[in-house]
């Protein structure tokens, strides 16, 4: 079992209170709805009209976010991280983890893991990297210099580049804007050696006193960090898309990726790779 430091948290009841949103109005929804099981590649005129309806009634819910499920007879709604799956008779609504018993797949997780990587990967143009000259995995790492456990971390980053793991750094303060923390994120990205700034602080908490006077992505990342229901830091973003909170030791960490991969192996999930 692997050993971790706590986690610099702060969570917020806004996903509950969200949750139970989608619930009430989805079931409203669907009260007059009777939406065929099957799923196939052709147009599904129905989950169309659907759409149409939460676009009106449930504006925060995106079209794609409201699919039909693995299961049959069950509708998945997603919003942020939370999932619910309602039934095609909209009379029962359910808020939980879906797995299929034959094959023992998580399939409420797996996708989890996928909108993770997604995100993951539009943040990576703007993330700062310490990696291997040929990585063979990558970790994206929600950071915050004026967090303890965050600074013990990047002190196994030089390990876990030994070990072929390259990690992308973005920034998220629990405390928003304006914050010490993001204010000294947006000055460290702002720096002509973001790296150089970025590993400085990590390690002393010293960070350049001018003001930051660039266009940055801090914000975005910020954001990124709520929609992906992240509360404190340090927030790893695993190579296959799982999310690994607070301190821990290189090979510790190295140890979780590999067995999350066992465990995937025998029921042949194939989730995609961090770019």
């Amino acid at each position: 079992m692997i050993q971790r430091m706590p986690v610099t948290d702060s969570r917020p009841l806004a996903q509950l209170h969200r949750l139970m949103r989608i619930a009430i109005a989805v079931l409203l929804l669907l009260a007059s709805t009777t939406p065929s099981i099957a799923a196939d590649a052709a147009p599904d005129p129905e989950l169309e009209q659907m759409r149409d309806r939460l676009a009106t009634r449930l504006p925060e819910v995106r079209r794609e976010d409201v699919q039909r499920s693995a299961a049959p007879g069950l509708f998945e709604v997603r919003s942020g991280m939370t999932f619910g799956y309602v039934t095609a008779d909209g009379l029962y609504v359910i808020s939980g983890e879906m797995a299929d018993l034959s094959t023992g797949e998580r399939i409420t997780e797996a996708r989890r893991d996928r909108e993770r990587l997604g995100i993951a990967q539009r943040l990576q143009p703007d993330a700062i990297v310490f990696a291997p000259a040929a990585p063979t995995q990558w970790i994206t790492v929600f950071t915050d210099v004026d967090c303890h456990y965050c600074r013990l971390l990047h002190r196994e980053v030089p390990e876990l580049n030994k070990l072929g793991i390259g990690i992308r750094y973005v920034f998220f303060s629990k405390y928003g804007s304006p914050s010490q923390a993001y204010d000294r994120a947006r000055v460290i990205w702002c720096q002509k050696d973001r790296q150089a700034s970025l590993n400085v602080g990590l390690l002393s908490g010293v960070v350049p006193t001018r003001d930051a006077s660039c266009k940055d992505p801090v914000r975005d990342q910020y954001q990124a960090a709520v929609d992906l229901g992240i509360h404190g830091t340090p927030a790893m973003i695993l190579p296959d898309g799982g999310l690994f909170y607070g301190y821990a030791k290189a090979e510790s960490i190295v140890e979780e990726i590999r067995s999350r991969a066992a465990a995937a192996a025998p029921r042949g999930d194939q989730p995609p790779t961090a770019p």
